[in-house]
């Protein structure tokens, strides 16, 4: 009988190239968040071709377009994986061949990887003959901007979940190095949107108008000096990251707009971060005459905070796979957000990153790529996660 390391690492190397073209695929077709149909509809015809969907039950689904695929194995409680699905909303400037078909989209934060990683392991899964306990794997929408992990979590999809995993491509870790960090990994985050409301008026007569860019000017700096006292005293970030207002260099625009996030790690400071912002926005209303209508959403209102003992699991079994120079203790938590937070609210897990290299070209950019290299690794570190420790290399 071939040994279960053996199975294992035949079983990942037949689907490697398979994995990647699928990724390729996904990333050809890009979708923004609750926009998923076409994927949804991609992975489950993949699936199809690699027969996984006659050892695991795809369930209805609970959000629109997510795919949760099971699999009834020896132990009653399921294991979790999940990757997310969607695109950002940005154009592509990359070289590739297989670049996005779809203007105004693509993925830009490595989420076609993480879902051709998810898929390889489901396809090694379901062809592993040795004993699996009971799986679930997730395949997420609407993760950047909106948190629909939130909405995914509320409607069940952790119910009867012993533990669950996930992984992200990281740029500025060495290649296929895997970085954690026990408890508070990633930060919570808010949105604000303000919009100043002035009186537009020929820029040759501005005491006919109301410059509503000058309140939203003194706003910007101001958030500044608030992101420089709590940046010291709570670890938290206020970062104004767009101001909109008129389109001509003779006209006094109607109203500017401006966009930005906060960063926190726990309920207090968030509800300070929000309070002090509206005194902030407020207090320069008054001083320019300019109503300023005040947007806060707290989507991510969660940190991710990883489980102890899951932790040295993650790295227990990358340490097996790599060996410990490929492990990274992460001492500090990144001040990113990530709706994986809401699983780990509800279920023992980890979030763990996985290496793209020092130099690698960085997330959130039109010139992002995933990189297919972490792909082998991605899958090793999804199948022996599942693997029963006896079954171990």
């Amino acid at each position: 009988m071939e040994h279960p390391k053996n199975m294992m690492n035949r079983l990942l190397s037949e689907i490697l190239p398979k994995a990647a073209a699928l990724r390729r695929e996904l990333h050809r077709y890009p979708e923004t968040a609750y926009r998923e149909t076409e994927t949804r509809k991609r992975l489950l015809q993949w699936f199809e071709q690699e027969g996984v969907l006659g050892q695991f039950t795809v369930r209805e689904p609970l959000t629109g377009t997510d795919l949760v695929l099971e699999m009834q194995g020896s132990e009653e409680g399921f294991i979790g994986l999940r990757a997310d699905m969607d695109a950002l909303p940005i154009e592509e400037q990359t070289d590739a061949e297989y670049a996005s078909e779809h203007p105004g989209m693509m993925h830009a934060c490595g989420h076609d990887g993480h879902m051709a990683i998810l898929a390889g392991a489901a396809a090694a899964a379901a062809k592993y003959t040795y004993p699996l306990p009971s799986l679930r794997f997730i395949f997420q929408p609407g993760e950047e901007e909106v948190a629909a992990g939130a909405e995914l979590v509320s409607a069940g999809v952790c119910t009867g979940l012993d533990r669950i995993y996930a992984l992200h491509g990281w740029p500025g870790i060495p290649l296929g190095a895997v970085a954690v960090k026990e408890g508070v990994m990633l930060a919570a985050a808010g949105t604000f949107v303000l919009t100043c409301r002035g009186k537009s008026s020929h820029g040759a007569a501005p005491e006919k108008g109301k410059n509503p860019l000058f309140a939203a000017a003194e706003i910007v700096l101001e958030l500044e000096e608030l992101h420089r006292r709590v940046s010291d005293a709570y670890q938290a970030v206020v970062s104004p990251c767009s101001v909109q207002g008129g389109e001509s260099s003779n006209g006094i625009p109607e109203t500017a707009v401006i966009k930005g996030t906060t960063r926190y790690l726990d309920d207090q400071t968030g509800a300070y971060l929000k309070q002090a912002l509206e005194d902030t926005v407020n207090r320069c209303s008054t001083r320019w005459e300019i109503p300023v209508d005040i947007e806060y959403h707290a989507r991510y209102w969660i940190p991710v905070v990883n489980d102890k003992e899951e932790t040295e699991r993650v790295i227990s079994v990358a340490e097996a796979l790599f060996g410990r120079d490929h492990i990274i203790r992460l001492e500090h938590h990144e001040m990113v957000a990530e709706d994986f937070a809401f699983y780990l609210k509800q279920v023992p897990g980890c979030f763990f990153f996985l290496g793209m290299g020092k130099g690698y070209q960085g997330l959130h950019t039109a010139q992002f790529n995933f990189n297919d290299e972490l792909l082998l690794p991605g899958m090793q570190m999804m199948m022996n996660l599942l693997i029963p420790e006896s079954n171990l290399p």
